[in-house]
């Protein structure tokens, strides 16, 4: 499927009124310019969730979330991008249409997923006639309205099942090759036959709950135990987690998620209550998975064996979770007894307990700090010097500037050290690293900073002061990063110039970190701010930049007179610049 153009997400954000929108499931009261409820993501008693109709916007003051109308559908519903914007157009009668795009990647026979559902329904009906599948199910403690939820089946014995379903499956070339592209058959030779065989069937779903992939496990001894569908078009096991479709459809807000192991995993801790376990599909917990799941929640659980491999495991999962670690997002872990896996736990300590278990769960910085802290002796100055050299990699992988402050300042404590001297240590190359040559460079300026971002704060709580500035280009000569982001605010602006807040907002969804600082910047309630002075207060903005950029130029200019000469040009403009410079310091605003 192709994407979604962007003019018409756009077009859509600029139809829907974000005010009826989140008031059709969270009730508003007017307050002021903005509409106030109590913030529908996290519990509240005073009202700090604020939509402004004029921007197209929301923002909770408590726990931060914010967003466009499609954003909100996101949260609330818990939903995809592509699956809100779905949503949205519905809402407002409108159809989305769908760009070709240039890809090597091949397309997908949206078909798959039709032959995989008639898979898992005929699965389904052939458990409901096999006896020695119903008993195996009732051994293993699960009801028929858990295996009902969970769609889980059983495939016979035979080789060929799936000519049940399709009876022209002999003559018919082309679905021959789709049960073999979707996993269902194994093409050997000149022979065709079904993957999977007597076994019982839990089918995997996508996030859409379409089913893409099946795991099939064996009722007594044989071998393996479990057998996946392997990659297809349409089912990538690194990407997929097995129970999360479910565990969406049954809580509207999900608080928490735990990662466990096994498919049975998920469906006995579901039975008795626990419906918010997922499964990794027979590998390792990865970045995409992690990022999948924060995008559903704010706090992971992962479940682990409490043995060696339950420990190397974690520690693999760790490595994937510290980059992902910022504001409002926690990982923590949970270890079972030895010999234990969920299943069993929940069974002989029931739901109160396990989940008792599960809030007990140590946080991820730590379970890192107890972990190192095992390997050497504290006690001396060799061990804890050796705990803040093999705590290095762990902290190299925090991107979030107080999580890595967090950690560093524990770590300073248990090594006894000073955070100066733990961040000397920490910075200094290792004997593998050859050490570099300082380089000069100009720092930036606290004030400088302080006027972009009140220039950029200013232009995306009200877009319409832009068109007012029309020489602007000069910015790109500036070395401060936020002149860059100015300079395409103004052109976005210029190009589009009844955009609002939200539209405006919507040009950076695709960089997270950058998205979330611009969207508070457009929500920040400033101290200092008189109603209507707005668009002097921008000009006041540029004229200093202006000012700073003329610096930065008068000072090149007398750096190259110095060292090569000046060509003539250049001597008439730094006349020019000086000038401008006396008239500046007169009283007279740059131009």
């Amino acid at each position: 499927m192709g994407l979604i153009p962007q003019h018409f997400i756009h077009e859509l954000l600029a139809r829907v009124d974000i005010v009826d929108l989140i008031d059709s499931r969270v009730p508003l009261k007017k307050a002021g310019a903005n509409y106030k409820a109590c913030c529908p993501f996290h519990g509240e008693k005073t009202p700090s969730f604020t939509v402004s109709q004029d921007k197209q916007f929301y923002h909770c003051f408590g726990c931060g979330v914010h967003g466009n109308a499609i954003g909100f559908l996101m949260e609330y519903d818990r939903l995809e991008f592509p699956d809100a914007v779905e949503e949205l157009a519905a809402m407002m009668g409108m159809e989305v249409p769908r760009e070709e795009t240039v890809s090597n990647a091949p397309k997908v026979d949206t078909s798959l997923y039709d032959i995989m559902e008639k898979a898992a329904n005929y699965y389904q009906q052939q458990l409901k006639s096999n006896k020695s599948a119903i008993e195996y199910l009732k051994g293993r403690g699960l009801s028929g309205e858990i295996a009902k939820q969970f769609a889980i089946g059983y495939v016979p014995g035979e080789w060929r099942n799936l000519e049940a379903i399709f009876p022209k499956l002999q003559q018919d070339k082309k679905l021959q090759q789709q049960l073999v592209e979707c996993g269902l058959m194994i093409r050997k030779d000149s022979s065709l036959y079904d993957r999977f065989r007597d076994r019982i069937m839990f089918p995997i779903k996508d996030k859409r709950g379409r089913v893409i992939a099946f795991g099939g496990r064996v009722m007594g001894q044989g071998e393996p135990k479990y057998l996946n569908s392997p990659e297809t078009p349409i089912f990538h096991k690194s990407n997929e987690l097995y129970g999360l479709y479910q565990a969406r459809q049954a809580n509207r807000k999900l608080s928490r998620l735990l990662i466990v192991e096994g498919y049975m995993d998920v469906v006995a801790l579901a039975q008795f209550g626990i419906n918010y376990a997922v499964a990794t599909l027979g590998t390792a917990t990865t970045a995409s998975h992690l990022q999948q799941l924060f995008r559903t929640t704010r706090e992971l659980v992962l479940c682990f064996d409490g043995d060696r491999a339950g420990r190397d495991a974690a520690l693999r999962a760790i490595e994937h979770g510290l980059p992902q670690m910022r504001e409002g997002r926690e990982i923590r872990l949970m270890f079972l007894p030895d010999g234990e896996d969920p299943d069993s736990m929940v069974r002989k300590v029931g739901k109160e307990q396990f989940e008792e278990m599960i809030g007990k769960a140590t946080p991820l910085f730590e379970f890192i700090l107890e972990h190192l802290s095992a390997q050497v002796d504290l006690s001396s100055v060799s061990g804890r010097g050796q705990l803040v050299h093999l705590a290095k990699p762990y902290l190299d992988k925090i991107t979030d500037p107080i999580y890595h402050e967090f950690f560093s300042s524990a770590l300073s404590e248990k090594a006894k050290l000073s955070e100066s001297k733990l961040a000397a240590i920490i910075e200094a190359p290792t004997q593998s690293q050859p050490s570099r040559k300082p380089t000069q460079s100009k720092p930036q300026s606290t004030k400088t900073n302080k006027t972009l971002q009140l220039a950029i704060t200013l232009l995306l709580q009200q877009p319409s002061l832009a068109l007012n500035l029309k020489n602007y280009d000069w910015l790109l000569t500036l070395p401060d990063k936020g002149s860059k982001l100015l300079h395409q605010l103004l052109e976005i602006i210029h190009k589009t110039p009844k955009i609002n807040t939200s539209l405006l907002l919507e040009n950076w969804r695709d960089n997270p970190k950058l998205y979330d600082r611009l969207a508070s910047l457009a929500m920040t309630e400033r101290e200092e701010r008189i109603q209507g002075q707005e668009q002097q207060e921008l000009q006041d903005c540029v004229n200093r930049l202006l000012l700073h950029a003329r610096k930065i130029r008068v000072d090149y200019l007398q750096q190259k007179a110095a060292e090569h000469g000046l060509t003539n040009q250049e001597k008439s403009e730094y006349r020019q610049l000086l000038l401008l410079a006396k008239q500046g310091s007169n009283g007279n605003s740059a131009k």
